[in-house]
């Protein structure tokens, strides 16, 4: 018998956290029996491509996020979902455009529709309150709700009932100690041993609070001249621009490494001190099960859901009080904890427990809806 065929609607599959997290759950669950199929809102290169056709998955892409066009949009959801009379089950991690795509899929006669909040908030600018008002239908015609955490799924789903499904990570990857690959690591960034090297994982966007971050270490380097800080992550090259800018404004010069977005992700925590998140919401960061598992100190705002903590490691900071987090990093200690591992399967962030919820999931709705 052939796998089941499930479609995962994305805007695109871009080194993001949400895509990494279906990424984590495509590469572990038992592909024999589950398939995934992608659908984006954008149609252009994306980061996770080849891997997804590599694994057996096919890609559609759409250009709705390009060109605005709705009416062409809705002819290419109707003409794609009747040429695809196999899926009988879509999962919905975009929610904005869900006002579009869940009817249509209904209309289509597929009696699965899942949605997945990853999400606490909405950016604050134009785009932001779009993306709120649009959620706002994104329940409806639903069948079944995922979310990363009870606060991302009150958010989207209000009182409708959800399955909160911890965003699993390849625990034993990113728990992996490797001090050659840490050596070889820094010296490619040129961070010599006697440098502290700070870490932040994520796109460059205004949730992820970019300038909050460039000031925070400003700061930090007051109290720890030799602290070093790495940035990982894609976005608007205009955006970047901008964050360098402030950079060079703040006096930074090379202390601040602008890496983009690199594939060996675990190499870098290897080679980091510390990890700072001072995003200005979050669902349940992927980055910060990441960092945690690799046993780092974790400087965190405290907008982000306390209980993405597993690791006495983690530290909550009020995000506007740039002195707070100065002060309390400069008297941080930046040993690892030996046992993070252990903690983040004890908490339900291995990807195996995730991957296997959503399995066997996949699996019992397709019986129940197919003859």
């Amino acid at each position: 018998m052939p796998p089941i065929r499930v479609l995962q609607v994305m805007p695109a599959m871009d080194a993001g956290g949400m895509e990494t997290f279906v990424m984590n759950v495509y590469r572990t669950i038992d592909r024999e029996k589950v398939q995934f199929d992608f659908l984006y809102h954008y149609d252009k290169p994306c980061f996770f491509d080849d891997e997804i056709r590599a694994l057996g998955g096919r890609i559609f892409k759409l250009t709705v996020r390009q060109d605005n066009n709705l009416p062409r949009y809705l002819r290419e959801l109707r003409a794609l979902f009747a040429a695809h009379p196999e899926w009988r089950i879509i999962h919905g991690h975009y929610s904005g455009f869900g006002m579009f795509y869940n009817p249509a899929a209904r209309r289509a006669g597929i009696p699965v529709r899942c949605g997945h909040s990853h999400n606490t908030a909405y950016e604050r600018n134009f785009v932001g309150r779009l993306d709120h008002f649009m959620s706002s239908f994104f329940n409806i015609g639903l069948t079944d709700r995922f979310a990363c955490s009870e606060k991302a799924g009150q958010m989207l789903f209000g009182k409708h009932p959800f399955t909160v499904v911890p965003n699993g990570i390849d625990t034993a990857r990113f728990a992996a100690r490797d001090p050659q690959r840490r050596a070889l690591l820094r010296g490619e960034l040129g961070v010599t041993d006697q440098e502290i090297l700070f870490g932040h994982v994520g796109r460059f966007s205004d949730q992820k609070n970019h300038p909050g971050l460039l000031k925070i270490f400003a700061a930090v380097r007051t109290r720890l001249p030799k602290a070093r800080l790495v940035l990982l992550g894609g976005g608007d090259p205009a955006y970047v621009e901008k964050m360098q800018a402030l950079a060079a404004e703040l006096g930074l010069g090379d202390s601040v490494i602008f890496a983009g977005v690199r594939s060996n992700i675990q190499s870098f925590y290897d080679a980091m001190d510390a990890f700072l998140l001072p995003s200005l919401f979050e669902g349940l960061p992927v980055v910060l099960v990441e960092a945690q598992t690799a046993g780092l100190p974790c400087f965190v705002a405290d907008t982000v859901d306390r209980g993405a903590a597993f690791s006495d490691r983690v530290k909550f900071l009020p995000l506007n009080d740039t002195a707070a987090w100065a002060n309390t990093i400069a008297a941080a200690s930046f040993r690892r904890d030996p046992q993070a591992r252990e903690k983040a399967i004890k908490a339900g962030y291995d990807i195996h427990t995730s991957a296997e919820v959503l399995q066997a999931f996949y699996l019992r709705r397709y019986a129940e809806v197919t003859p």
